[in-house]
């Protein structure tokens, strides 16, 4: 994707995403990789609004969420995503928490395409706030389904 498009679809994507930042009690999201939907900026705009923030680190077949303070506090983990390094505040969301979940293609309906491994199918299993896909437009497309494949609530696309 051409940088300058890429930038605009993230912005526009990060501006849908504002009113539910600041109806959370919590947002729990990764940390993007240069070929993700920016989630950095999201970071950013919690942080200093004072919305917790908690990012994972991904175990053996589990997610586990960890509170930040800063992005100086993450460090490149495991399949080369920044995770917590501090890992002493384990987030535990309530039912205002937002779970920003990556997709590599999504169908509009909370089914998406992750990396293969089930972690977040697994996380959303338990997670009891709202769970929200994005995902660029140019990969919104019908996604091959499992029976362990878990549903966000909504998929946020640029337009």
């Amino acid at each position: 994707m051409p940088r300058d498009i890429k930038s605009a679809a993230d912005i526009d994507i990060f501006e849908q995403l504002k009113p539910l930042l600041s109806q959370a009690s919590a947002v729990f999201t990764y940390a993007s990789t240069p070929i993700e939907v920016d989630t950095r900026r999201v970071i950013s705009y919690c942080l200093e609004r004072g919305i917790p923030v908690a990012l994972p680190v991904s175990g053996d077949s589990e997610l586990t969420f960890y509170y930040i303070k800063s992005t100086d506090e993450l460090s490149e983990g495991r399949f080369g995503i920044d995770e917590p390094t501090d890992r002493t505040a384990e987030a535990v969301p309530d039912e205002r928490a937002l779970c920003i979940v990556p997709a590599l293609c999504a169908d509009g309906t909370g089914l998406r395409l992750g990396y293969g491994r089930g972690y977040y199918d697994r996380y959303l299993g338990r997670f009891g706030g709202r769970s929200v896909i994005i995902c660029y437009s140019s990969f919104r497309m019908e996604v091959p389904t499992e029976p362990h494949d878990r549903r966000a609530d909504m998929t946020v696309f640029d337009r």
